[in-house]
């Protein structure tokens, strides 16, 4: 008996009745409280019963009719079964047809009905194939095949069975939609095929001939039945094509074969995957521990050699942490026994170790960069595009700085393996810093507003900008007036020779107080360090004196202003001492003819004039 029964069985409204009839013939003297409350435990009682044989009926109807689903699907696949069986039958009668034939038929008449009972020996196999999926309910009949051992025949095929797994894999994850592929493909060309034998068959029938006892009658009825039997093969393919189709596809919705397919993914492949992850995680977390405690110490990090031994250890424990993680890895697959997974890691190897023959030469190179025991080291003066770099970093992307310049080069590693560096000492990095005033040889008086690796930004005198490639920046003769903190100005002033008495004492100590008094009353006073006059040289037609002021470099813009200063010093100072300016001249002498001369003279004379005379 069911809950539910049981539940009806007590619930029933005539035995509650009754049971509260006897119940209020005992406790007749309780009042009328005690009548009230069984009269609505009677009423209460019938809605009870009446929902619990519902669900009874509820449960009864959904019983009933899952029943007939089944039955239903249980009638179709017997339908499927009996049609693809009696396609079967018929091939198998047709192909016993050609073998009685073939014993009676001449040598090419054998060949062609052998070859029809090959092709029909073909669709029997993928028949009972068929018959036998849909029979199973699609189980993997794989399992049971055995297939038979191919001979070894040399060490590529050996080579090929670490291969052969991951092919298999990924035949096995794209059968079904390359087989649903095929299926449609094969439908397009079996209704192409009934169709054409249709259209073979109408124009067929229109070619009947009156007597049904001639050639032309019986070679129209061979003709027909042959295509008759085309197209009824076609329709067949069709029928059965469908079928192997519509169990391919299922009848699970694709939300629902997608979340099984990711269910098992998780369970399986997916699960190996992080344990993998997992296990190189932990290779490498604690190969890095053990790196940073080594760094921690025994590395000295102002000590070249000290670096370079750390270098050593660090790349050589990464190339081991890299060896771990795959031992890891490939333990992971194994112990989980996944083929796919361990094939893809052996080809990877494989792979890397093939490459490695024709790339080991270069890294070898890079290699010894990296280690810091090249041909370019780090700390070092190197000279790329013309312009002189610090190696700063040596790695997989090496950077270079230049002190005086801003920005920084990234070089990646593999250009630089014909890169020569050499020790640096104190010494000049470039030409010029930033804010410096610059003059050329050309004689322009230029401010370096900002330099990098690229392009140096000058400003000249009137405020123009000018802009250069660093490399033509840095091949330029110049004068940097602001580096060392100091300039000097030369500049050469000549008197005349009536004051050569005095040229060697008055004039030039008057000259250096003049000087130095006109640079005082201006506001370049505080810039001046130096004034200096001394006698040069006695010129052709003046005695010239060289003066040299030392300024500072706060005026470097001022430098020919400077020179301005000078002159027009030395100017005012002959003027108010009475002192002359000598000027170029040029003196005509008039030379005496000598006798020789006068006798030369008289034979170049013209005879015609002579005559004349």
């Amino acid at each position: 008996m069911t809950h539910i029964e049981a539940a009806n069985s007590v619930l029933n409204p005539f035995s509650v009745s009754l049971y509260l009839a006897n119940l209020r013939a005992h406790l007749n003297a309780s009042g009328l409280r005690l009548r009230l409350v069984l009269v609505c435990g009677v009423l209460l009682t019938q809605p009870i019963a009446s929902h619990a044989q519902e669900i009874q009926e509820e449960t009864d109807s959904g019983a009933q009719t899952t029943d007939q689903t089944s039955q239903t699907k249980a009638d179709a696949r017997l339908r499927q079964l009996a049609y693809i069986q009696g396609v079967l039958d018929g091939k198998l009668t047709e192909r016993r047809n050609i073998g009685n034939q073939i014993a009676e038929a001449n040598e090419q008449d054998r060949a062609d009905l052998r070859r029809m009972a090959n092709s029909l020996t073909a669709e029997i196999t993928q028949l009972r194939s068929t018959l036998e999926t849909i029979a199973t309910g699609g189980v993997d009949r794989k399992l049971f095949e055995v297939e038979p051992e191919a001979e070894k025949k040399d060490w590529r095929e050996d080579v090929s069975l670490i291969a052969q797994p991951v092919l298999d894999s990924l035949k096995e994850i794209t059968e079904k939609p390359r087989r649903i592929k095929e299926l449609n493909e094969l439908i397009e060309l079996k209704t192409l095929e009934a169709q054409t034998s249709e259209a073979a068959l109408q124009s067929l029938s229109g070619n009947q001939s009156t007597d049904e006892n001639s050639a032309l009658s019986r070679s129209i009825e061979s003709l027909t039945s042959k295509w008759t039997k085309r197209r009824e093969d076609a329709q067949n393919a069709i029928t059965v094509a469908q079928i192997q189709l519509k169990g391919l596809e299922g009848d699970q919705p694709i939300s629902k074969t997608i979340y099984e397919a990711l269910i098992s993914f998780a369970k399986g492949r997916g699960l190996t995957i992080v344990l993998a992850i997992l296990a190189a995680w932990l290779v490498w977390i604690s190969v890095r521990v053990l790196l940073n405690a080594y760094r921690r110490t025994l590395v000295d990090k102002k000590r070249a050699d000290s670096r370079t031994r750390y270098r050593v250890a660090k790349y050589s424990v990464q190339a081991l942490t890299f060896s771990l993680i795959l031992i890891a890895v490939f333990i992971v697959f194994y112990e989980r026994h996944d083929v796919l997974l361990l094939g893809l890691l052996i080809l990877l190897i494989v792979g890397f170790v093939l490459n490695a023959k024709q790339l080991l030469p270069r890294y070898l190179k890079e290699a010894r960069l990296l280690l810091n025991l090249g041909a370019m080291r780090e700390g070092e003066r190197v000279i790329l595009n013309g312009i002189p770099f610090r190696v700063n970093s040596i790695n997989m992307y090496t950077t270079f700085t230049n002190p005086e310049l801003s920005g920084m080069l990234r070089i990646p590693l593999a250009e630089l393996t014909k890169t020569t560096s050499r020790p640096s000492v104190e010494e000049s990095w470039f030409p010029s810093s930033k804010g410096d005033v610059v003059l050329t040889a050309e004689g322009e008086l230029l401010e370096v507003l900002s330099q990098n690796p690229d392009t140096v930004e000058l400003r000249k005198r009137g405020g123009e900008l000018l802009t250069l490639p660093t490399t033509q920046f840095y091949g330029k003769s110049m004068t940097n007036l602001t580096r060392l903190g100091t300039f000097g100005v030369s500049s050469t002033f000549g008197v005349d020779y009536n004051h050569q008495h005095i040229a060697a004492t008055v004039i030039p100590d008057t000259l250096q107080k003049q000087v130095q008094a006109a640079f005082e009353s201006s506001n370049l006073s505080n810039a001046l360090v130096e004034v200096r006059v001394e006698l040069a040289e006695a010129g052709s037609s003046s005695i010239n004196y060289w003066i040299f002021v030392t300024m500072k470099s706060d005026v470097a813009f001022s430098y020919f202003r400077v020179l301005r200063v000078i002159q027009s010093a030395c100017i005012h100072t002959c003027t108010t001492q009475g002192w002359s300016i000598p000027f170029p001249h040029m003196s005509l002498v008039q030379k005496p003819v000598a006798a020789n001369d006068a006798v030369t003279m008289m034979d170049q004379a013209p005879h015609d004039g002579a005559a004349s005379a």
